[in-house]
């Protein structure tokens, strides 16, 4: 039987729309290949969690772009056509599955959801090939992220400490998927809320009690997976929201009760 090979790819930046300071593409201090995996491997971020799935499957890594920012203003329209096109070159090249290291809060010059654009761009030559997404948990949850996407999954922490496990949980899904244990499928909803990134820290109340919640459902088998976003209030786009993913396994009910409790309990 022949290696699989994965595309894993990293483009994360929360952009904070007031912000006067562009972000160039120097920003991202983007690398690729050999030396994106020996500068990512083993480490607790996104990109090292989807490695770490990519090794344990035993499959063969490409990647296109590793690239990261500190939060800062929009997006140069240039910086995000660069990396995307890296992204979504290494793809029509062909593979088996795609793990996408993302934020969920990016900003372009040119487009208000970087995010929900990749991946449609990305499924445009890969209409078959399941995809696998880890997102912050300061994300601005859209419709094209998700109909884009085969599993998405998020930080349930902050101060930011669960990255490789994020992405290890969306990797892990993913895999199930390639082995036909599981269908994924996902329902996803939002509030029109704009929580204070200063006090919805998951570990503390009010937003701990709906963490916990999805925690728990996620831990019993009861979906496969589980993710509350507390969005980013600094963007002045039309989507800042609270929201939240859910992945099922062939029935959506299930998922579809566990989103409407988490929701109003939001």
């Amino acid at each position: 039987m022949a290696r699989r090979r994965f595309v894993v790819a990293m483009m994360m930046h929360e952009t904070n729309t007031f912000s006067p300071v562009p972000t160039p593409l120097a920003s991202f201090r983007p690398l690729s290949g050999q030396a994106a995996l020996e500068e990512f491997r083993d480490t607790n971020t996104q990109l090292g969690g989807f490695l770490h799935v990519a090794q344990e499957a035993d499959a063969e890594v490409v990647l296109p772009v590793a690239g990261g920012a500190h939060p800062s203003g929009y997006v140069e329209k240039s910086a995000y056509e660069d990396m995307a096109d890296a992204i979504v070159g290494a793809v029509r090249s062909g593979c088996d599955a795609i793990f996408l290291a993302l934020h969920g809060a990016m900003v372009a010059e040119h487009l208000d959801d970087g995010e929900g654009e990749l991946l449609r761009r990305v499924r445009a030559v890969a209409p078959r090939t399941p995809i696998a997404v880890g997102l912050d948990f300061h994300s601005h949850m859209t419709a094209r992220m998700v109909d884009h996407a085969n599993v998405i999954t998020g930080y349930r922490t902050y101060p930011h400490i669960d990255m490789g496990d994020t992405a290890q949980r969306a990797g892990r899904t993913l895999l199930r998927m390639l082995r036909g244990e599981v269908e994924p499928v996902m329902v996803w909803g939002a509030r029109p809320m704009m929580t204070s990134t200063l006090v919805h820290t998951p570990s503390r109340q009010p937003m701990r009690d709906i963490m916990d919640m999805a925690i728990a459902a996620e831990t019993s088998g009861a979906v496969l997976n589980a993710s509350v976003f507390g969005g980013f209030p600094h963007a002045d786009i039309p989507h800042t929201s609270l929201s939240a993913v859910i992945v099922c396994d062939r029935r959506t009910d299930p998922g579809r009760a566990l989103l409407d409790r988490l929701l109003a309990l939001a």
